[in-house]
């Protein structure tokens, strides 16, 4: 089998190099930046069924050894923190999917994957020098993070949207509810691993955010909220190619993350485990097995990319007549036909690559 080297130093990253070396590729090494200064380590992931049966796979401990499994997902209008929606999760979630929802922070999740052999931190991984040189001494560079994907970062603020994080200490009362927070064009995630409450803020890149307007139990996320970045949907895009020649792309590398659909910032686990099996597959041609990776994840990332779009418009409604009739629609579906609305949901959730791809 080939050599294979691991670039990056994100969860993604640490899959990959376990799914590379439990699928037979013993001469894999994983070299990961230490220069990561700029990225929140406690920043929530919320990973669905399909990413946490990977972990649960290639991880010496479980997932849930370090998050928190959310019992219930609900829509709350942001002024009065009304309840206009409620579906479970937690063993329902489970027994659905085969696998749990865990929430926990980006730290804890690279804490419980960092424990292999593989892993060689080196500094400057993001310039060119460095990355030449490994992969002159390795057959198959695996990009993870976000490198050689510039077009896919806004340049400008033309229609797009501002994002704001807070991680908050503190024992909310919701805690173990993943919530979404409606307001007049804006929107707050919230998500709460063991140790924060995390709350991810969108709106309209003209329309700041005034606390007077939503609910008395945000003001430590308000108090707290920093800005993170601007996205502009007409400036996303998906990578053409997932391989180049000796190079792959998984998650970051090849998609940008979209920040209304957390769930699925994760994809990259999925990237991972079906590119070692392709890798296991072609291990006597490496352009036949990224080709083949590329071929099978390509249409799941666009999918995915569509869905969040899709949840992005639904969630920022400027109009006051679209945001009376979104609800009324996301309370009677929800309340009174709750399988159909997990049926939509199940695509997504429900994708066993695992199974797909042993």
């Amino acid at each position: 089998m080939y050599s294979v080297a691991v670039i990056g130093d994100s969860p993604v990253a640490h899959i990959a190099a376990l799914a590379c070396k439990a699928a037979g590729f013993s001469n894999t090494k994983q070299f990961a930046s230490v220069n990561t200064h700029s990225v929140d380590e406690n920043t929530v992931q919320c990973i669905p069924a399909s990413a946490s049966r990977i972990i649960n796979a290639l991880s010496p401990k479980s997932i849930e050894s370090i998050g928190l499994r959310p019992d219930r997902e609900q829509v709350r209008l942001g002024r009065s923190a009304y309840l206009l929606s409620e579906l479970p999760l937690g063993n329902f979630y489970f027994d659905r999917y085969g696998a749990p929802l865990v929430n926990c922070t980006r730290k804890e999740l690279i804490e419980l994957l960092a424990q292999h052999d593989a892993l060689d931190p080196i500094h400057e991984i993001n310039s060119s020098e460095p990355i030449k040189e490994i992969e002159e001494d390795y057959e198959l560079a695996i990009f993870c993070d976000g490198m050689g994907t510039e077009e896919n970062k806004p340049n400008s603020p033309i229609g797009g949207f501002d994002i704001y994080t807070a991680n908050v200490r503190e024992d909310h009362l919701l805690r173990n509810a993943n919530v979404t927070w409606m307001g007049k064009g804006q929107v707050i995630l919230q998500r709460s691993s063991q140790s924060h409450t995390h709350y991810t803020f969108i709106t309209h890149g003209q329309l700041p955010f005034e606390e007077q307007q939503w609910h008395a139990s945000l003001a430590p996320a308000f108090a707290n909220k920093s800005f993170t970045q601007t996205f502009s949907p007409e400036h996303y895009t998906i990578a053409e190619h997932f391989q180049d020649g000796r190079r792959a792309y998984i998650g970051d590398a090849g998609y940008a993350q979209h920040p209304s659909f957390l769930e699925s910032h994760n994809s990259g686990i999925e990237d991972a485990w079906v590119l070692s099996r392709m890798m296991e597959n072609y291990e006597e041609d490496i352009g036949d097995g990224l080709r083949e990776y590329e071929r099978y994840r390509r249409p799941r990332a666009v999918k995915v990319s569509l869905a969040g779009h899709q949840r992005l418009r639904s969630l920022i409604r400027t109009s006051t007549n679209s945001r009376f009739w979104g609800y009324v629609n996301q309370a009677l579906s929800t309340r009174f036909l709750p399988e159909i609305a997990m049926q939509k949901q199940d695509w997504f959730h429900q994708h066993n690559v695992i199974k797909g791809f042993r």
